[in-house]
């Protein structure tokens, strides 16, 4: 098994929480961190973090309101966190109500942009395609939706009605060596991809099955951790060459679901946070350095 070596870097910063979203401003060398759920399970959260490398900073409670099962990407071309969706609940926690709105971040605000697009969701996956300067959305909940999506910085427009099934809480990545979006189905094991026009499926072997995963893209690959299903939860890591899938460590952060993962680009590394094990929620700060 290839050397994969994860460093626990931080104990302070957010809260514990799960189902929160991540992404990396590659302009101001920041991690970005919003929302999620708390560690009571019902405390819904709305608050922006940001991490250097060394120290976490919340830099502003202002902006979408709290959620969960979210999700971010870094819009390069514009130079933006673009945040879409989530669930959030009501004040006695009795209802959920899935969410369709779209935000950017730009490093000192939140700004609400298009009021049409996808249809007000949770669990959905989103990657930002570099080489068409997209943001690509497919699938979430309720009903299992398996719509794809585009956003060009102003206007959401649908691509396709059809793709991967049982399009639930599945991570997606952008492969920038072969130019495409790629998505893992971790209940059936197939690894898919987006070129723009239509999804077709690369591969049909990789991780065990699971639920709740992360993945991102790193330095020439893209890079997977944990996940769970109703009996067991993974805190394995995994590496897809674009072809094949790798178990490359099983040494690192405990065993987890929900949680979150980006890559730190300036800096080479994998940053994870937070998630559920089986006793708690988390709060902790894992890197990898590529």
């Amino acid at each position: 098994m290839a050397k994969f070596l994860w460093t626990q870097r931080s104990n302070f910063g957010p809260g514990p929480r799960t189902d929160h979203a991540m992404t990396f401003d590659s302009q101001r060398g920041r991690t970005v961190l919003f929302g999620g759920l708390g560690s009571s399970g019902d405390a819904i959260l709305g608050d922006t973090w940001e991490w250097d490398g060394s120290f976490w900073t919340q830099v502003d409670d202002t902006g979408p309101g709290p959620r969960s099962g979210h999700a971010m990407v870094y819009d390069g071309a514009r130079q933006v966190s673009i945040l879409f969706g989530g669930r959030q609940r009501s004040a006695d926690n009795n209802d959920q109500t899935d969410l369709g709105d779209t935000w950017q971040w730009d490093g000192e605000a939140w700004t609400q942009l298009a009021n049409s697009g996808p249809s007000p969701r949770s669990g959905h996956g989103m990657a930002f395609d570099s080489g068409r300067n997209r943001t690509v959305l497919f699938g979430g909940q309720p009903s299992s939706l398996v719509d794809t999506w585009e956003f060009d910085g102003q206007d959401w427009t649908q691509q396709a009605d059809t793709g991967p099934p049982d399009a639930r809480s599945h991570p997606m990545a952008f492969d920038s060596t072969g130019a495409r979006v790629l998505l893992f189905d971790s209940r059936s094991v197939t690894t898919w991809s987006w070129n723009g026009a239509s999804w077709v499926q690369i591969a049909a072997f990789g991780p065990p099955a699971r639920d709740i995963t992360a993945m991102t893209a790193a330095a020439g690959s893209i890079v997977l951790f944990g996940g769970r299903t109703f009996s067991a939860q993974f805190g394995d890591s995994w590496s897809f060459d674009g072809t094949h899938w790798t178990q490359v460590q099983d040494i690192g952060p405990g065993p987890r679901g929900s949680h979150a993962l980006t890559f730190d680009s300036t800096r080479g590394a994998i940053v994870l946070f937070g998630g559920l094990d089986a006793n708690a929620t988390l709060g902790d700060t894992w890197e990898h350095i590529t």
